[in-house]
């Protein structure tokens, strides 16, 4: 199996997982595709609003048309998710249909648990494993949320009890001074992991708590079993992911339906 399809695989039991635990998601497969319209939809994500491929025997054409189907029947205007390398078809079409490119990222992977970095004085990393530290972690994106004008609540698409306590799921949460500071999970999927949801409140950045909140889920699933480990990374983050032994496989790209 290719990092490729690992990463497709992977996203896409997760996007499950999270859908399944948001109110008022709606969901479906069609045509090659997985379609969830959000309660969220101003959320640009991997997985707020989105939709992502799963079976590219389907032709693009007919993909494209389930995206504008479901797009008219629900009121959405869906972020669809693609490799550059893995899908120059529904690429194509999706140009040819009119959707506007958007943001790029990079498809990233490691076969070997990383190194954990050593916590700097005032940190204490915390795996996840009741309501308070979901709390935490929930409260890290929260903050962020809240500096960008959107509804803090939108986190519970990622960041319920439910979705955070499911033993697929690996969170930490890194305290600053007693306070929640970072966070990071790693959903685990039979042999493959991935990273989501790395996020460093803005007053604490610079002080190694993004790789240390990355590091620790990324062993935690190597320590339970996977083989390997795939993220999606901003320009921003791909940097710390390479010192943490990741290497770029693919490019990811938004195109908005």
């Amino acid at each position: 199996m290719t990092f490729l399809d690992q990463v497709d695989r992977t996203s896409l039991a997760a996007a499950r997982h999270f859908a399944a635990h948001e109110d008022g998601a709606v969901v479906r497969e069609d045509a090659g595709l997985f379609m969830v319209a959000s309660a969220y939809p101003f959320v640009r994500s991997l997985f707020y609003s989105s939709a992502r491929r799963f079976d590219r025997g389907v032709p693009a054409e007919k993909a494209i048309a389930a995206l504008r189907a479901f797009d008219d029947e629900h009121g959405s205007h869906l972020n669809l998710w693609l490799s550059l390398e893995g899908d120059p078809d529904l690429v194509a079409a999706a140009e040819a249909a009119g959707l506007t490119r958007g943001i790029e990222l990079e498809d990233m992977a490691t076969a070997t648990p990383p190194a954990l970095p050593e916590p700097a004085p005032g940190v204490e990393l915390v795996r996840v494993a009741d309501a308070a530290t979901a709390d935490a972690f929930g409260d890290v994106h929260r903050a962020l949320r809240a500096e960008a004008d959107q509804d803090p609540e939108s986190v519970l698409h990622f960041a319920s009890h439910a979705v955070l306590l499911d033993p697929r799921v690996h969170a930490y949460v890194a305290y600053l001074d007693g306070a929640p500071a970072a966070c990071a999970m790693a959903f685990r999927h039979e042999e493959t992991a991935g990273l989501f949801w790395v996020a460093t409140k803005t007053e604490a950045r610079n002080r190694g708590l993004g790789a240390l909140v990355s590091a620790a889920p990324v062993r935690s699933v190597f320590q339970d079993g996977a083989e390997s480990v795939t993220l999606t990374a901003t320009a921003l983050g791909a940097p710390v992911y390479r010192r943490l032994g990741f290497e770029r496989f693919s490019t990811r790209t938004r195109y908005n339906s």
